[in-house]
Formats: structure tokens, C-alpha cells, sequence
């Protein structure tokens, strides 16, 4: 486990340590992040007209939008994808959430990163001590508690940066008794649900080829607006 970069919470920085989770690495900083929202900012005014607009990308705390993660993202090649859109590339990230690479989730103001290392599955949450394994099965599980719980999903498409935590994990699988073993917490929403997920997590391992179904579950109506508002942002900064 030592070879997966991790960060742990910082005041209000989890969006940089979800990045950087995310990708393996030191690749953002708050002051990073806060420039990529005042441009945005900025081409937004300018296709407002209004120099006057209060800035809608980040604030004093540090708390930052989708649409900055989205753009810092894209300027890896990489892309935002909302996990309950309604299309086919959607539908079969939901139908095997396996097949995909990672996520981002997110929800009053804090953001997660959960990625695919080698050929296991981790929780990179900022407000863990330590990364977190997760077995395929629980991968579905965990992606639809945190969707009931009101986390914005997204899957992340394009070349990931190549990562030694990732040659290594592939030759050196962490231990399913790893699974078992307490882990410290920073606290947090995250250590709320941790003895109910921690047993749903253990019970997957018996059936990891068990077929949970996401395709029921709606997304509510903050969600699309908050689609329609990254696109928006999105299609601003290319002009």
C-alpha cells in the first residue's frame, strides 16, 4: 500500500487531493486550481458581459466547482463523464462499473477519487488515513450507497498517467485480509458509514461475480442542472 500516492485532508482541500489521487501524483495545488477557476471566471464574465459577476468557480474556503475539475482534467486529456446520464456509454459504466478506470464523486463540498490500481479497486478519500480496498462487487455497492446518500458520480474517460503504484499493484496484489484489518479515519461523513459498509464490503468477497444493478436509480433534478451547468462552462472556455 505504500506505493499508492495518497493525501490526506488538508482544511478544505480535498479537490486537490482528489486530483492528485486521482492521478498518482503531486499534478495540482490549491493555487493551481484557483487560476484554472478564475479563468474560467473570467471567459464566463466575457461571454456575460458583465464584469461585475461575483466568481462561481471557487470561494475564500477553497471549495471548488465541477467545472474547475472538469477543465483541470481536460487539460490532461482526460473527461468527466456523470456516471447516471442518461446515454450508452453511461448505461454500461453502470451495468459493470468494473470496466471502467475511476471516479469522482462528490457532495457538500467534498470530493473522492476511487481508482482502479493494478486490477483492485481502492477508496482514495482524502478523509481516510490510508487508501481503502474494494473488492469488484463492492465497487457497485459502494458507487450506489453513495448515490442514495446524494454524491454526484462521474467516471473518468481517457489515458490515465502511467503510475508505479500501478505496475506494482498489477505484479503484487494487496492481501484480501487487508480488507478485514481496521482502518484509521480522519473522521468525517466518510467514518459515519464505515461499520455497515466494512460488513457489505467483507460479505462481497463471497460472490464477486454478484450482479448489482444500477439502472434504476434516477438522477434528481440537481444533478442534470449541474451537468448542464459543466458543459456550459466547458463549451464557454473553448470558445
Amino acid at each position: 500500500m505504500e506505493k499508492i500516492y495518497h493525501e490526506q485532508q488538508v482544511d478544505r482541500f480535498c479537490a486537490q487531493h482528489c486530483l492528485n489521487g486521482l492521478l498518482q501524483g503531486p499534478y495540482f495545488t490549491v493555487e493551481s486550481l484557483a487560476e484554472i477557476a478564475h479563468n474560467l471566471d473570467d471567459k464566463e464574465r466575457r461571454a456575460r458581459n458583465s464584469s461585475q459577476m461575483d466568481c462561481l468557480n471557487t470561494d475564500e474556503s477553497g471549495n471548488f466547482s465541477v467545472q474547475v475539475i472538469a477543465m483541470a482534467l481536460q487539460n490532461l486529456g482526460l473527461e468527466l463523464v456523470r456516471y447516471m446520464r442518461k446515454s450508452e456509454e453511461a448505461e454500461a459504466a453502470r451495468a459493470d462499473p468494473t470496466s471502467q478506470r475511476a471516479f469522482i464523486c462528490h457532495f457538500d463540498m467534498h470530493w473522492l477519487a476511487i481508482r482502479r490500481l493494478g486490477c483492485q479497486w481502492f477508496d482514495l478519500n482524502s478523509l481516510h488515513a490510508r487508501p481503502r480496498l474494494i473488492s469488484n462487487t463492492y465497487l457497485s455497492i459502494y458507487l450506489a450507497q453513495l448515490n442514495s446518500e446524494g454524491y454526484s458520480i462521474y467516471f473518468v474517460t481517457g489515458h490515465l498517467p502511467e503510475c508505479e503504484a500501478d505496475q506494482y499493484l498489477m505484479l503484487y496484489p494487496v492481501s484480501e485480509t487487508y480488507l478485514t484489518q481496521p482502518s484509521p479515519s480522519s473522521g468525517g461523513r466518510g467514518s459515519e458509514r464505515d461499520a455497515d459498509l466494512q460488513k457489505a464490503l467483507v460479505l462481497s468477497l463471497a460472490d464477486d461475480a454478484n450482479d448489482i444493478s444500477l439502472q434504476s436509480v434516477l438522477a434528481d433534478s440537481k444533478r442534470e442542472a449541474e451537468e448542464l451547468e459543466m458543459q456550459k462552462a466547458l463549451r464557454i472556455s473553448m470558445q
